[in-house]
């Protein structure tokens, strides 16, 4: 956290010590930054089908009723890179702290929670380290224009086309975005090779593309606006300069 010299008549010690944690943030701060680059996983662009594709496999019907899939449309997408795994709530706070501002909301209301019993461990355990962090679309944008900045390349949200290129690994007919594109909703959840619920990112096996919890464990924000249209107006070329994207 950078800090301000207010005094003019600061002593020589006090001037070594500002200037040591000015280094040690811009240390923090390149550490943090390396990290998420370094986690991210490169995808091949090409041409996929976009959408609701029920109709084109098995028995031939819509996945969902929902008008905001639809239609099926071709999407075309350059190369791009994508975290491993969503970003953590350690992460997130380290961006945080760098950054001085607080912690938000739903981290402070569940840290503050009392632990009456199981479930409140249970709660509590939803903010650890390793587990996704749960923030608001603009703070999610922002951490990765700020990991962009600080590594000098251009990191944004995924796209709504890139994630679902990814999930569908590289967008391929898969209706599920584990690793084995199969989910017997009759399994009990320890047979499971994703969580319904909230677990550390990585405790399951990737999908083919080595990506981590594409199915399950959160939901995750996407670059683009959110519109009922979208699909019938959509362009099929991705501009090619969303080139790196992180997992939220």
């Amino acid at each position: 956290m950078n800090k301000y010299r207010a005094l003019i008549t600061l002593s020589l010690i006090g001037t070594i010590l500002v200037g040591c944690d000015n280094s040690k943030n811009d240390t923090n701060k390149q550490q943090l930054a390396n990290d998420i680059v370094n986690s991210m996983v490169t995808v091949k662009g090409g041409r996929f089908q976009m959408g609701d594709f029920g109709p084109l496999v098995g028995e031939k019907l819509p996945f969902s009723p929902r008008l905001d899939n639809k239609p099926l449309h071709w999407v075309e997408l350059s190369d791009f890179k994508i975290t491993k795994n969503k970003v953590t709530w350690r992460e997130f706070n380290v961006w945080l702290n760098l950054n001085k501002k607080e912690y938000n909301k739903y981290y402070k209301k569940i840290k503050g929670r009392k632990v009456e019993d199981e479930y409140d461990k249970k709660i509590l355990r939803n903010i650890g380290d390793n587990y996704p962090a749960s923030v608001s679309w603009d703070d999610a944008s922002a951490f990765c224009k700020w990991i962009g900045k600080v590594s000098g390349k251009s990191i944004t949200l995924p796209t709504e086309a890139q994630w679902e290129y990814a999930a569908r690994s590289r967008g391929k007919f898969f209706q599920f975005a584990n690793s084995d594109n199969q989910y017997n909703p009759d399994d009990p959840d320890d047979k499971l090779n994703f969580t319904h619920d909230m677990a550390p990112v990585g405790s399951y096996p990737p999908n083919p593309l080595g990506l981590y919890d594409m199915m399950g464990n959160g939901n995750e924000w996407v670059n683009d606006w959110y519109a009922e249209d979208y699909y019938k107006n959509s362009p099929e070329k991705i501009r090619k300069d969303q080139i790196k994207v992180t997992k939220k």
